[in-house]
């Protein structure tokens, strides 16, 4: 059970829970949930968590698409599901299915045609010599993402030769006449329609491949509709829709399988025909490729499920997706998640921890989880990352099963650094697994790194310093896109990137950390770049990233630059704050065990109030460290930063008041940190 699993997630749940309520049936059709996000945004969990609210309040199937090799896999995966017995609740009749299925799985052993439909007329015994169904449902069951699946794939595997009885009578021979007018197949009479399904199964082709997902797709809602909309006496009133929920649906089966779910609720509605009672949500990772509307959000308050009612037949326009954005964690979110008090209270740890994850609800649980593991002992937080992995037995049981790369035989523990990128970022898109662990070269997650070393991935200074490095294999506009396709990456509406997702960005940043050479040369590469085209601002932020105690002069060039503008009277002192900000929000690969605030006297001086280049060159480094909460988890620096600013507006001029107010907005972060 995941600690962050339901945290903004609860307007997700309401709408199922609506959705699922009969009252007399949907009027209209019902649109399909898709649910997107980074991969660890809680999709997962979310669904666990909607099967445990509703698995025995309505017959439902869970999926797993991630190994689905077509749609005819889904489809017979999802009525071996729907299958699932529930107290009080009779099971779903698919005789369309069952029909089609039958016809799909008959073995040709040169009998033809002929042989076809004596097969569809055998009943069970006979037909089960000519059929491939068991081996087929062998391939299907594992989709089945449900707890106790083991037990339920083998008993609906063996109520399967339902499925192989033979075709008779007049309830059949009107599926014959459905699969004739259902507008996909040709037409004929009798077996026609079914023998054509056949050849198109068997033409290995993307067009007969979708004409046969449609086929079926169109077979499942209308056995949905028939069971759903029959009120006989002998069937009684349905309690409840039925619920589909569907995992990793980013694959081509998956895919395929929603827009052909969608491409029939279309023609159904066209038709006229009564809606469907299926209630699907489905995961997709990163951004949906399909034309399905802006995603709302999922705290958003506008999250409702649309009005059944058409506002009339001329004006009758169903909302066929319903795309939602798993929203990172708030800070009260991860404060209620967090289970240590390591910096000195639960929320100072939450703090920390938002700070490292921006909100990330795989990253954020796992991290609190592990902190909450190594806070039984004294722990210096900003060890964190660098800290190999506990024991297995310390970890919660599912960790071994969503990791199994984690498997500890490798050369070298696995840091908790080397975890969350391999659950992460490696998992999307390293090409070499080991890379994900050990910092060898993996050139996709390189190029991304370097990309993302510089604000806003500016497209013209990535591949100018990819070409200064001389990587002339990367190409920075693909793994710009990659970034972005998978929601690592935050777009406006103009194409311009405004962020990466601070979690990628802090195990990129530490990636390229872990080679310093490689480091210096990529924020060389950046500062030659802005310095040509004369972006001074940016010129000095990279130039900063350099800095080190064996090297002064990238410092002593920043703080010449910072106080020639302080100088300059065209220069007010709010805009050079504004300068200040920008260039000490510059990553840096400095670490320390020491005290911070004596790592700044080590790299700037001591303070000297008097010395305005001193006062400029501890104000720069400790705005500079004090960015990275991994340097200063405990805002120790906050105190120092104060002063500086204090000095130095002493021996201002003029707008000393800006100054000030900077000082004391770090004394109180100071006083709260401090009390």
């Amino acid at each position: 059970m995941s600690g962050a699993r339901l945290y903004g997630r609860r307007r997700i749940v309401d709408f199922v829970d609506h959705a699922l309520r009969r009252d007399g049936g949907p009027r209209r059709p019902l649109p399909i949930l898709l649910l997107t996000g980074p991969r660890g945004s809680g999709g997962s969990a979310l669904l666990a968590e909607l099967w445990e609210e509703f698995s025995l309040r309505a017959l439902g199937a869970r999926l797993d698409l991630s190994a689905a090799q077509g749609v005819e896999d889904i489809v017979l995966a999802t009525m071996q599901g729907l299958g699932r017995r529930v107290p009080g609740i009779r099971p779903i009749d698919f005789p369309r299915l069952r029909m089609a299925f039958k016809a799909l799985s008959f073995v040709d052993d040169g009998g033809g045609r002929v042989a076809f439909e004596a097969y569809l007329r055998a009943g069970r015994r006979d037909a089960a010599v000519m059929s491939a169904l068991y081996d087929w449902a062998d391939r299907a069951a594992p989709l089945l993402n449900s707890p106790g699946r083991q037990l339920l794939m083998t008993a609906a595997v063996r109520a399967l030769g339902g499925l192989l009885s033979g075709i008779r009578g007049r309830r059949d021979a009107r599926i014959l006449r459905w699969y004739a007018g259902n507008g996909i197949s040709s037409g004929g009479t009798e077996y026609d329609p079914l023998w054509e399904l056949y050849g198109w199964h068997h033409q290995q082709l993307p067009a007969a491949a979708r004409k046969v997902g449609k086929t079926l797709c169109a077979a499942f809602l209308a056995d949905l509709r028939s069971d759903f909309h029959d009120v006989t006496v002998v069937h009684g009133r349905r309690p409840a829709n039925c619920l589909l929920l569907l995992d990793n649906t980013g694959g081509r089966a998956g895919e395929l399988f929603l827009e052909l779910l969608a491409e029939c609720r279309r023609d159904d509605h066209r038709a006229r025909a009564l809606p469907d009672p299926a209630v699907i949500v489905a995961v997709q990772r990163g951004r949906v490729r399909r034309r399905t509307g802006e995603p709302v959000a999922a705290t958003d308050e506008r999250l409702v499920l649309p009005a059944r009612d058409p506002a009339g037949p001329d004006d009758d326009h169903p909302t066929w997706w319903y795309p939602v954005r798993l929203t990172d964690l708030g800070e009260r979110d991860v404060a209620e998640v967090c289970r240590s008090s390591v910096l000195g209270s639960g929320s100072r740890d939450a703090d920390f921890l938002h700070a490292l994850t921006g909100g990330h609800p795989a990253a954020t649980d796992r991290l609190a989880t592990l902190l909450a593991i190594f806070g039984r002992q004294p722990f210096d937080p900003r060890r964190l990352l660098d800290t190999p992995l506990p024991p297995a037995h310390q970890l919660p049981d599912h960790w071994a099963a969503d990791d199994p790369g984690d498997d500890g035989d490798g050369d070298d523990e696995p840091t908790v650094e080397d975890h969350l990128l391999a659950r992460t970022l490696g998992a999307d898109f390293a090409t070499a697994p080991e890379a994900t662990a050990d910092g060898e070269d993996d050139p996709l997650l390189d190029t991304m790194a370097v990309l993302a070393a510089t604000p806003g991935l500016r497209p013209a200074a990535c591949t100018a310093t990819l070409a200064y490095l001389g990587w002339d294999a990367a190409d920075a506009t693909e793994a710009r896109q990659r970034l972005a396709a998978a929601l690592w990456l935050e777009e406006d509406p103009g194409g311009a990137a405004s962020r990466v997702h601070p979690l990628a960005a802090l195990l990129l940043r530490r990636r390229l950390a872990r080679r310093p050479r490689l480091w210096r040369d990529v924020h060389e590469g950046y500062a030659v770049h802005y310095s040509r085209h004369g972006d001074t601002v940016l010129h000095q932020h990279h130039t900063l990233a350099r800095a080190e105690p064996s090297d002064p002069t990238a410092l002593a060039q920043v703080v010449g630059h910072l106080a020639k503008r302080f100088d300059d009277e065209d220069t007010g002192r709010e805009e050079w704050l504004a300068v200040l900000d920008r260039i000490t929000a510059a990553p840096t690969r400095l670490r320390t065990t020491r005290d911070p605030r004596g790592f700044v006297t080590t790299l700037a001086g001591a303070a000297d109030p008097g010395d305005r280049e001193r006062i400029l060159t501890r104000l720069t480094v400790a705005r500079w460290l004090h960015h990275d909460r991994c340097f200063d988890p405990f805002h120790r620096l906050a105190q120092l930063i104060a002063n500086e600013y204090d000095y130095l507006a002493a021996l201002s001029a003029d707008d000393s008041d800006v100054l000030f107010r900077r000082s004391a907005q770090h004394r109180a972060l100071q006083s709260l940190w401090e009390g």
